[in-house]
């Protein structure tokens, strides 16, 4: 029995296997051959593809085709008889060359699906359109995969959980995508798993998939599925901000070469879009940012209520992106709710509306408490619909959030319709309840003013009923009620009421300070025997009122106190009385120790104010008249204590947002150290919120630690627990509060963190304070980051100078609008500045082409080689010469990158003065010249000399002669090229090639040029295509002349590929600025040739491309910069340069080495014009 493993394949066996693995055509007709002549060594055996045409017909032969569904090739074998086996094998072999040639086939077109894509996206690289590159990108897919394929891009709406298509492509419309947005939610489709996997997902089996990730699958495709789905996060830094997904509708099965394919340009588009989606947050985010400054300066800069609230809420509406919007305000003793303000022009007509307080979705938000979203109102039976007849308003959508003022006032905020069918989120009842934050002040001053009113009407009319003293009483409520500061009102108020009961003496304790953390009320101003018992400043405990209730009240508020009462000592904080006094409850007579305590509350029955009288004028208690009367002022002035209060703390307001923006323009305009910034910002928060003391920690990267800076005032914290709150809010990054009091609120860059300011006192801080805090304090580190940066950017520009000073050659640094930043000492010494009417000694800052006309005015420097290099300032790799007084100058472009941190593009202008070298090259040209002419006549004889011998002798040479002839013949061909060749450099060089100017239709140029070397790139394999844009039909050239610039490049660009490559030339429209001219060619014939713009050709090559250090010289005559070997002469990209250049265009290259390169240059366009036509 034999062994398996001992068995010996034929050679021709394991030779045939081995077509499987062939890479290209030629080397697969190679293996076969080698496989047939060892399988048929007696036969003569070819094989030929059917690209490479049929084979000639064979008599002593037979020609066998290679065929499956299609002719692959012919197999020609001489002499035509096989033995049977013989036919077997050739059986066995044809059909492992039909595998291998389909494999081949199969890897060259996925090799050419993948370069027409990156072709796509190289041409889309610059674009913002989203719909622009799933359009483009749909079509070059659904071109490759052989099935329309849809293309679109979704994103996380708002972070929420719902999803937002941006864009989308459909192959039925053609060049139109679906109208408008739309938007689904993140248990439905696909396109949500990708965006919460983060990851790719491709899928055959549509619903099986959906049902497998428990997802539902799209509302668009309720009867029917794709048959091929596909999706690609987009992500940044590790977070999904977005996907691109494509699918197709046809029947077909999607093969895996396809799937790939697409996969490969849905990852191209994700590239292209992640720019355009962080574009589009960033707007997103700075408009939110600008609608919040404006609601809230709404709020503190607009004094009447009213007003201020209509301007919140129109400006909320913009902010959350809806129709309109409705502040509804509850009236509580009626039961319903009162539609008190609107925006949107639909809703106007419906101010003053008062409704149930159970009335539809907006009733079930009051009595629930909570906000309500309805994002299908339509449907919804909640919604009042005969509201929708009403004002002409469809609700699509809505959201409804009651709230609750400081006073205790309930409203409610309702929007409706988001725009663009958007949903509501709930990140929007976040937004609300900070409008409603906003909104909550200007609410109870609006309804503080509502209340004063009616309260002054309310008492006024029952005085009028019972007393004649109610002009007294309005006389007091006008005066008291008018705006004036609260000092003044303190005194008026003191003043007013003595003179009215009369009273001697009399104190006033204002409740100033409402958010400390120990409520007290303040005395502001003391008269008479009061002054020196109630010193200004000083404090009576809030809490310690309610002491009051056990004495004897004398009416509402009114209260009749003995100093030698327990009461009174406990009031301030004094001794107990040895012998305590009670009060005379009979007496009329007023006691020494007496003392009248009058409640001065604001409208919400809050004490407002404390009033203490002593020394009545006529010796006795007040009457009940009196007490009445009391009572009276006391309302009207508490209510004029609230107002002025209220207007008190809007004008403080407004005066630190004035002092923060005033702040914001000393350290953004003004170059102050760091230290003093801090100091500032620190000052102006502890004056803004009335802190106590304030700590500054700085953050050091390098050591990861934090430092103390600055500190003001005296904390009761000690240093570790100050480092540890600051601590917590670098890492929170966000306000972190240690106590009611104290806050540690960070200084966030756009980079790093940079620090924490600590601040704390005794007033508790509310949710306001902490936003004006961090206005400070946000403003302060984006002052400091700039500053820093601008230190940075300063020692390096200082760096780049004395690097620039140790360079020969003049260098111009100019960032992309022309602006000179920095000039080295050579320039000024090659351009003889000092001899300039005026003499120019600094450069930086002159727009760069206004240094330029002056050097060349100055100088006397060829005004259009001047115009040249204006035209080439911001195209990098430009060059070319400039002549003047003082010699001629090289000068080159190149890019210099970003001058701060990417934001900034610039170039670098480098000048050389290469007058004695172009002297040392004038003189070798004319050496060369003389040699060149010499040699045409000697070559000329040459070849006649060889045409003759070749004629006279004929049959008599032997082929040895023949073949030294024909390559005789060949090599003075090859010589008297390239004597023409130079001559017609010479001539350019001098001017004196004449060039017939005229109309060169586009298309001839590259169907004649391409022809030319159509069968040298079907040799090579290499596929020459060309892109031209329909704006450019004519040149203004000579078609010789162009027509031998663009076939040496592109004998060039075919000379540097391998096959397989593909060659691209793409000619465009570039912006210029000239002034359009118009030629006469002949008496038939005008052309218009426009100044505003040129032809911009470009030849592109997948070859081993050029290294830098080359490049410079690649245009110079006999230079060969390509790494690969070549037989040229070097002349061809010079006198392509010369040709360019007479016909006023200019030419550079770009390139790197390993990825190809691409030739440019620009021509003149045409128009044909004519008078009649």
């Amino acid at each position: 029995m034999t062994n398996a493993s001992h068995i010996v394949l034929p050679e021709w066996i394991t030779l045939a296997t081995t077509m499987i693995d062939t890479q290209q055509f030629s080397d697969l007709q190679a293996t076969a051959l080698a496989t047939l002549r060892m399988v048929l060594p007696h036969y003569d055996v070819d094989l030929q593809w059917s690209f490479q045409g049929h084979p000639q017909d064979v008599h002593d032969g037979v020609v066998h085709p290679i065929a499956a569904e299609e002719v692959y090739g012919w197999l020609t074998i001489r002499p035509g008889s096989l033995t049977t086996e013989e036919l077997a094998i050739l059986n066995v072999i044809e059909r492992l060359i039909i595998a291998a040639y389909d494999r081949v086939r199969q890897r060259m077109d996925r090799q050419d699906w993948r370069r027409r894509l990156q072709v796509e996206f190289d041409a889309l690289r610059d674009c913002h359109d989203p719909e622009l590159i799933c359009r483009q990108f749909g079509q070059l897919m659904s071109q490759i995969a052989g099935w329309p394929l849809h293309v679109g891009v979704a994103i996380p709406f708002q972070r929420s959980v719902w999803i937002e298509q941006i864009a989308h492509y459909d192959p039925q419309a053609g060049n139109h995508s679906l109208s408008g947005r739309q938007f689904w939610t993140a248990e439905t489709d696909l396109s949500s798993v990708v965006m919460k996997l983060s990851m790719p997902i491709s899928s055959t089996r549509y619903l099986h998939d959906c049902a497998h990730y428990q997802v539902r699958p799209h509302t668009i495709w309720k009867d029917f599925a794709p048959t091929y789905w596909s999706g690609v996060p987009i992500r940044f830094e590790g977070e999904t901000i977005g996907m691109v997904y494509t699918y197709t509708m046809t029947p077909s099965t999607v093969g895996e070469l396809q799937q790939q394919i697409v996969n490969e340009g849905l990852y191209l588009i994700s590239q292209l879009l992640r720019p355009i989606l962080l574009h589009r947050e960033a707007e997103r985010a700075s408009r939110q940012q600008r609608m919040w400054q404006e609601l809230i300066s709404a709020g503190v800069q607009i004094f009447d209520p009213d007003r201020a609230l209509q301007m919140m809420l129109e400006i909320s509406c913009q902010l959350l992106d809806v129709q309109a919007g409705s502040l509804f305000i509850v009236d509580e003793q009626q039961r319903e709710v009162v539609l008190r303000y609107v925006a949107g022009q639909h809703m106007r007509q419906l101010v003053g509306m008062r409704l149930p307080m159970s009335h539809g979705i907006l009733g079930q938000s009051l009595a629930l408490g909570k906000p309500v979203i309805v994002n299908d109102a339509v449907g919804d039976p909640r919604r009042s619909h005969w509201l929708d007849q009403m004002t002409g308003l469809m609700c699509h959508n809505l959201i409804s959030v009651p709230f609750t003022s400081p006073s205790g006032v309930r409203a409610c905020l309702q929007y409706v319709n988001r725009q663009e069918t958007a949903p509501f989120i709930d990140a929007d009842i976040d937004r609300i309840n900070a409008i409603m934050a906003s909104m909550s002040l200007v609410i109870d001053h609006a309804q503080r003013l509502t209340q004063v009113e009616t309260g002054i009407i309310q008492h006024a009319r029952d005085l009028d009923r019972r007393n004649a003293d109610l002009q007294s009483v309005l006389a007091l409520s006008r005066d008291l009620l008018l705006e004036r500061a609260p000092d003044q009102l303190f005194h008026l108020i003191i003043n007013a009421i003595c003179e009215r009961i009369r009273f001697q003496a009399a104190a006033l304790f204002v409740h100033r300070r409402e958010r400390s953390l120990h409520p007290a009320l303040e005395c502001v101003v003391a008269t008479d025997r009061l002054a020196a018992e109630f010193p200004i400043g000083l404090r009576l405990a809030a809490n310690r009122l309610d002491i009051l209730a056990h004495e004897w009240s004398l009416g509402e508020s009114c209260f009749l106190l003995n100093r030698r009462r327990a009461s009174f000592a406990a009031l301030f904080d004094l001794p107990a009385p040895v012998l305590e006094q009670l009060v005379d409850f009979g007496a009329t007579q007023w006691n020494a120790d007496d003392l009248l305590v009058v409640l001065l509350r604001a409208p919400d029955q809050r004490v407002q104010a404390v009033l203490f009288l002593d020394q009545p004028l006529n010796g006795q208690r007040p009457s009940s008249d009196d007490i009445q009367a009391l009572i009276v002022y006391a309302g009207i002035a508490g209510a004029a204590i609230e107002i002025a209060l209220l207007r008190h703390r809007q004008q403080r307001s407004l005066e630190r947002l004035t002092a923060l923006n005033g702040l914001g323009m000393v350290i953004n305009s003004q170059s102050l150290p760091e230290p003093q910034v801090l100091a500032m910002t620190v000052r102006g928060m502890l004056e803004m919120v009335d802190g106590a003391w304030a700590q500054v920690v700085l953050f050091d990267p390098v050591q990861d630690t934090l430092r103390f800076e600055q500190s003001v005032g005296v904390t009761m914290l000690s240093q570790d627990a100050v480092l540890t709150l600051a601590r917590r809010a670098l890492t929170q990054r966000r306000p972190v509060f240690r106590s009611a009091t104290t806050v540690a609120l960070p200084l966030r860059g756009t980079q790093q963190p940079i620090g924490v300011i600590v601040i704390g006192g005794e007033q508790a801080l509310d949710s306001t304070d902490i936003e004006m805090l961090m206005l400070y304090v946000t403003q302060t580190a984006i002052a400091i980051e700039s500053m820093r940066l601008l230190e940075v950017v300063r020692r390096a520009r200082d760096n780049l100078s004395r690097v620039m000073a140790t360079i020969e050659d003049a260098l111009i640094l100019y960032n992309a609008d022309g602006t000179v930043v920095v000039t080295n000492e050579t320039f000024y010494r090659l351009a003889q500045t000092n001899a300039w009417s005026p003499p120019l000694f600094q450069a930086n800052t002159i727009h760069i082409e206004q240094l330029l006309t002056q050097w060349a005015d100055q100088r006397r420097l060829e005004a259009d080689a001047i115009a040249t290099l204006c035209r080439s300032l911001s195209t990098a790799g430009a060059q070319g010469e400039l002549r003047g007084s003082d010699g001629v100058f090289s000068w080159k472009i190149t890019s210099a990158g970003d001058l701060i941190s990417g934001r900034i593009p610039a170039f670098l202008l480098t000048i050389r003065d290469v007058t004695e070298a172009k002297r040392v090259e004038q003189l070798r040209e004319d050496l060369t010249h003389t040699l060149v002419h010499d040699f045409k006549n000697p070559l000329t004889v040459i070849k006649l000399s060889f045409e003759r011998l070749e004629q006279e002798l004929g049959d008599l040479l032997t082929e040895r002669q023949k073949k030294a002839i024909f390559i005789g013949q060949n090599s003075t061909n090859r010589l008297i090229n390239q004597v023409h060749l130079m001559l017609d450099i010479g001539r350019l060089e001098s001017g004196q090639m004449p060039l017939e100017l005229g109309p060169l239709p586009v298309a001839s140029l590259i169907e004649q040029v391409t022809e030319r070397l159509s069968i040298q790139a079907q040799e090579k394999h290499v596929q020459i295509v060309h892109r031209i844009d329909p704006q450019v039909r004519w040149l203004f050239a000579d078609a010789d002349i162009i027509a031998r610039v663009l076939q040496n490049l592109l004998d060039n660009a075919l000379k540097y590929s391998a096959s397989g490559d593909l060659i691209s030339l793409e000619i465009q429209v570039k912006p210029e600025q000239q002034e359009p001219q118009l030629v006469t060619v002949s008496d038939e014939v005008t052309v218009l040739i426009p100044g505003d713009r040129v032809a911009h050709i470009v030849v592109r090559d997948q070859g081993p491309g050029i290294p830098p250090e080359a490049q410079d010289a690649l245009f110079t005559r006999f230079s060969q910069a390509r790494s690969k070997r070549s037989e040229g002469s070097g002349l061809g990209l010079f006198f392509c340069r010369l040709a360019v250049e007479a016909h006023r265009g200019v030419i550079w290259v770009e390139s790197s080495p390993g990825q190809g390169s691409a030739f440019h240059f620009t021509l003149p366009l045409a128009e044909i014009y004519s008078d009649a036509g």
